[in-house]
């Protein structure tokens, strides 16, 4: 199965992704056809990824917005435009002909437990999707593990929590990635740890925060990236 994942803005504005100039530009509209490769290399420039791809046995260029893409991973792009001679400073690199994709699609995978951790997380979640929840009550905040246990309850309700930020992964999917934990919720259950999202989350590690998030579940984003729960559109407030 084909994951599409719609990337807009890719011929960025001057000093967001290019700090680079352009000595000979010749840009083509082509009509907005999917092509498929398999990533040969991958060059990661201030939130974007250079990808050479194996295109039906020729190698191409291809330039799209920062995505969970690794060598050997097959993708589709559109290759409605095409820049020919472009000179990138911040990769040293001159490219006779690069794509520039608006739109990527992501081969999508079943969620594959990668640890005895998770696998056991998994049997034991199982397990407690079959209990129903008779102690919801809302709240003006909630824990960590609260927003696990009562996910089902809190899906599309905005919700905020008092918690500690332990990890933030910046522009990935044009988002930032934001871990938090609150010494709640159980290490082998995979519920100490809550990601939010936002644009931009003018937040980092150590940070002690209030977090407001509209929550979502069973959030797959294709390549493992699956989430029974978490935050979107996340704001932070110093505690």
């Amino acid at each position: 199965m084909i994951r599409k994942i719609t990337l807009t803005a890719l011929l960025w504005s001057a000093g967001a992704l290019y700090t680079q100039t352009i000595a000979k530009e010749e840009v083509s509209q082509k009509q907005n056809k999917i092509a498929y490769g398999k990533i040969l290399e991958k060059k990661e420039v201030m939130g974007y990824d250079y990808l050479k791809v194996d295109q039906n046995g020729t190698e191409r260029w291809v330039a799209i917005a920062k995505a969970p893409v690794k060598v050997g991973d097959t993708i589709g792009y559109d290759t409605k435009t095409v820049m020919k001679h472009f000179k990138s400073k911040s990769l040293g690199k001159t490219f006779d002909e690069i794509i520039f994709a608006n739109e990527v699609y992501l081969a999508q995978k079943s969620p594959i437990p990668t640890s005895m951790k998770a696998m056991l997380a998994d049997k034991i979640n199982a397990v407690e999707e079959d209990t129903p929840v008779t102690d919801f009550k809302e709240k003006p905040f909630y824990t960590v593990e609260e927003v696990h246990r009562y996910r089902k309850q809190l899906n599309g309700k905005e919700v905020a929590v008092k918690a500690k930020v332990y990890k933030v992964s910046r522009q990935i999917m044009k988002r930032d990635w934001v871990h938090l934990g609150d010494g709640t919720g159980n290490e082998q259950k995979l519920t100490d740890d809550l990601v939010f999202t936002a644009p931009h989350a003018n937040v980092k590690a150590g940070d002690e925060v209030v977090a407001k998030a509209k929550i979502v579940v069973d959030k797959d984003f294709g390549y493992g990236y699956f989430y029974k729960v978490m935050g979107e559109k996340a704001t932070f407030k110093e505690q």
